[in-house]
């Protein structure tokens, strides 16, 4: 289940991906549009509709990685770790991962990446993306700028990249295969 649903949400993208594409090739032939609306409705399917495809898809993959890591939390917790109650998102379980992969995760890279793109999914839910309105605009404004592959700052919003969209993936099923095999070995 949780490579499968990880994997439905990239073939999501993907294939919608490919339908954007081919609308654009269609808006150029249509005789009952003007000229004017050609160029606009091509400038909407090659760039806002990607952008929202890109931000949907992370928001479902976030979606997807918090839904794990509750049911791996919830199924395989031999410690009886209990959820930070005073966190939000992954940081609700930053024990339940450190104590599980036995790990400084301060340094450990997919946790890092995750516990980055989170800062990026609240952006998005709470502030529409806007950087300004941020809490920490320096904060948020250095995220983006170490990872200048995964995110940008355009118009003042928070813009994903594909880059981003697939290194975040890499990420979430990075960790999440490595706590399942850690609780599986330690049950064996």
């Amino acid at each position: 289940m949780m490579e499968n649903n990880l994997n439905w949400s990239a073939i999501f993208h993907n294939h919608i991906d490919v339908i954007l594409k081919e609308k654009v090739k269609e808006i150029l032939e249509i005789e009952t549009l003007s000229d004017k609306d050609k160029v606009y409705w091509k400038n909407i399917y090659e760039n806002n509709f990607p952008k929202q495809l890109r931000n949907t898809t992370f928001l479902m993959m976030f979606g997807h990685f918090e839904e794990m890591l509750y049911l791996l939390w919830r199924q395989y917790n031999p410690s009886n770790i209990e959820l930070d109650k005073k966190g939000f998102g992954i940081t609700k379980f930053k024990t339940y991962i450190k104590t599980t992969l036995q790990t400084d995760i301060g340094q450990h890279h997919a946790y890092q990446q995750i516990s980055d793109a989170q800062k990026i999914r609240n952006s998005l839910l709470h502030i529409a993306g806007r950087v300004s309105l941020s809490k920490d605009t320096q904060a948020l404004n250095d995220l983006i700028v170490r990872n200048p592959n995964m995110y940008s700052i355009h118009l003042d919003r928070v813009q994903l990249s594909y880059d981003g969209v697939l290194n975040f993936q890499k990420a979430v099923r990075s960790i999440t295969e490595e706590l399942l095999n850690k609780v599986l070995k330690s049950d064996s």
